[in-house]
């Protein structure tokens, strides 16, 4: 019998399991953390060079990247980062004061509103491209082809499980 307190199992499936331990599952977890925690420094620091909160930045490169011709809606844009549309109400308002978005009603459904960059958010934006650049090569300089493709897989997976935990969540909180 093995000396010291050794946890009980803190996943069950095997899948997640390397020789019935949980070590390697756990070395997961503290690495996402640590990866998240990376993250959002590097999202916070990017949003502070471009004058803007963390997630500011993070609404208007979205906004930039995903308005195609004619904007996009607030609940599409919601959807595409998973938080409400009350969040990207609230976020957007500053980016609007700042002349960075504008918004219009949606030609098609007028209960929708579109968002778009500015002129003067595109410019906000392209000013931080070299520095964004060094960033993202920087933080995947270790990332294959392959792995990126694994880890796009992966993270979907994740995504879809941690869906499921909120709402556990939810219900018995």
């Amino acid at each position: 019998m093995k000396s010291g307190y050794h946890p009980p199992l803190t996943v069950t499936r095997r899948a997640l399991l390397v020789g019935g331990s949980d070590v390697d599952f756990r070395r997961l977890i503290y690495r996402l953390l640590l990866v998240e925690e990376r993250l959002r420094r590097a999202r916070d620091f990017l949003g502070k060079r471009a004058g803007l909160t963390g997630p500011q930045y993070t609404m208007l490169i979205t906004v930039a990247y995903l308005q195609g011709e004619t904007g996009i809606a607030v609940q599409s844009l919601a959807r595409n980062l998973r938080v409400t549309s009350a969040f990207i109400t609230a976020e957007s308002r500053r980016l609007l004061e700042l002349g960075l978005l504008t918004k219009r009603t949606n030609p098609h459904d007028s209960r929708s509103i579109l968002l778009s960059v500015t002129a003067a958010g595109r410019r906000r934006i392209e000013k931080l491209v070299p520095e964004l650049r060094t960033i993202n090569n920087a933080f995947f300089a270790q990332v294959s082809a392959r792995s990126f493709r694994d880890a796009m897989q992966f993270l979907e997976q994740l995504i879809a499980g941690s869906e499921q935990v909120m709402q556990h969540i939810a219900r018995h909180a």
